[in-house]
């Protein structure tokens, strides 16, 4: 009998490990190197906030409270470069204007390109490096974590660093988290720059 038990706990262990490992597969542990970034004022949004929170993504049925997370964090990240409060909704509005969703509501990097004054960048490399180059230089970096760390797939804007950790701006979030908050594992960085209000 305790063979038996102890073989349905290692196999329960082992579902679990496998569990685990399957969702980090493709994610980079990411901590703060030398760059210290003190966190400013931040624009937080909520992406389910009752404004916007059933308009669709472009002709998808997908909405704002279901999947406009990484719309969220570009409306964000423009307020925060161009000093001009850009809510979510005016993104979406532009971006579905723009043809910039495919049929599933997922960006299509290049017709951001399209919008005049934006550009935005996706990055082959996940790093510390590539998080703080883009902080160094003005840039709010939008990372894909999980959610709770082992969850679905959730994009949140990382603000600046404070005590050894990132500080992100979560859309599903009333105040700052930290990237420690999703196991500090990242698993694909994007920026939009811009240079004017939408």
């Amino acid at each position: 009998m305790k063979k038996v038990l102890f073989c349905i706990m290692l196999g329960g262990c082992a579902i679990v490990m496998g569990f685990v490992l399957m969702r980090l597969r493709g994610s980079v542990t990411v901590k703060p190197g030398r760059l210290q970034l003190t966190v400013g004022e931040v624009a937080a949004c909520r992406q389910d906030d009752e404004i916007w929170a059933e308009d669709t993504l472009g002709d998808s049925g997908y909405t704002m409270r279901s999947s406009g997370c990484l719309v969220t964090c570009i409306a964000s990240a423009v307020s925060m470069e161009t000093g001009s409060l850009t809510t979510p909704g005016a993104v979406n509005t532009v971006f579905s204007r723009k043809h910039v969703y495919d049929s599933e509501g997922n960006i299509q990097w290049s017709a951001i390109d399209g919008i005049e004054g934006y550009r935005a960048e996706v990055f082959q490399e996940v790093s510390e490096a590539v998080i703080e180059q883009c902080l160094a230089a003005g840039h709010y970096p939008i990372v894909r974590v999980r959610m709770h760390g082992l969850g679905s797939y959730h994009y949140v804007l990382v603000v600046g660093t404070e005590e050894g950790d990132y500080v992100c701006m979560d859309p599903l979030e009333d105040s700052l988290t930290r990237l420690s908050d999703y196991l500090s594992r990242v698993y694909a960085v994007r920026v939009v720059f811009c240079d004017r209000d939408l």
